[in-house]
């Protein structure tokens, strides 16, 4: 059994999956619940938490750049249990194993990993029904903090099968995406750029169109203050996340980008553009939720 008394839950969220996905961990085990976006850019970040989850999407198979350099400047005990949550519309990808390898660089290795099937918030899959998704994640998030409670160990992912079949196409996948994102950032190639160099790039394709009211929303929204607005319009800043925050919550559907389907937009029915705005403190959730209060826990 894990020590509870001291919970911290950090996440990174663009259009509310992580969010809700954290909040809800948070509530139930009664822990804190801190934007990484609010300390990521700190010299160290302290914890002296006896449980620390690390909750955020998956971009491009792997972790978003932010994530990365949160996980590289927290400062943790020893004995802590560190666990990474990962949200994703198809596969965990290399994410969970390379959150654990930026730990094992630092003399310690991820307590454990799980991953939490989401609604896709780039384009559209006409075979998924939302609602079936939300409860099955619902179910996971569950199975989350009960295995975090029992101290469970080692990587857990919510669909084997597609990531066993995924995994020998991991350095193709990487070759295919820096092509994309040499693309969409206007880079030449071969740049010889990583995935990573090229992400904070991939705004060059974001426009905002005559919808555009000058609302602000965007440039709240984004986690690393990437937009600003200039006599009423957004200007990008390649500080880019590729989180597709600004996309997704302008309220007039004026932003347009390579990176996502043409039309498709998408956030969380649960979480509010109030919720993702950064700058936030930790704060302790509302109406907490122990996990022992719940009539049925069904596993996976």
């Amino acid at each position: 059994m894990t020590d509870l008394a001291r919970t911290e839950i950090y996440y990174f969220s663009g259009t509310g999956n992580s969010f809700a996905v954290a909040r809800t961990i948070a509530q139930r085990l009664q822990g804190t619940l801190t934007p990484i976006a609010s300390v990521v850019d700190r010299e160290r970040i302290e914890s002296g938490a006896s449980v620390i989850g690390i909750t955020f999407p998956v971009y491009y198979a792997d972790l978003p750049n932010i994530v990365r350099r949160f996980a590289e400047g927290l400062q943790i005990e020893e004995e802590s249990y560190v666990f990474g949550v990962a949200t994703y519309g198809g596969a965990a990808g290399a994410s969970l194993r390379s959150l654990d390898r930026v730990f094992q660089s630092r003399g310690r290795s991820l307590s454990a990993g799980f991953g939490v099937h989401m609604p896709q918030n780039a384009f559209r899959k006409p075979w998924e029904v939302k609602s079936l998704v939300y409860k099955l994640a619902e179910r996971r998030t569950r199975f989350i903090v009960r295995s975090v409670v029992a101290g469970r160990r080692g990587i857990h992912y919510s669909n084997l099968p597609l990531q066993v079949v995924l995994s020998p196409f991991q350095g193709w996948l990487r070759r295919m995406t820096v092509l994309h994102l040499e693309e969409i950032s206007d880079t030449p190639s071969p740049s010889g750029l990583t995935v990573e160099a090229l992400i904070p790039a991939t705004d060059r394709s974001f426009t905002a169109n005559d919808r555009c009211n000058g609302c602000g929303i965007c440039a709240r929204v984004c986690p690393v203050t990437n937009i600003e607005i200039v006599d009423g319009r957004p200007v990008w800043r390649n500080r880019c996340e590729n989180c597709l925050a600004c996309y997704d919550w302008c309220p007039t559907a004026a932003i347009e980008s390579d990176i996502v389907k043409s039309g498709y937009h998408y956030h969380h029915p649960e979480v509010t553009s109030q919720d993702i705005e950064t700058g936030r403190q930790a704060t302790r959730p509302q109406s907490p939720y122990h996990w022992r209060k719940e009539r049925r826990l069904d596993d996976d």
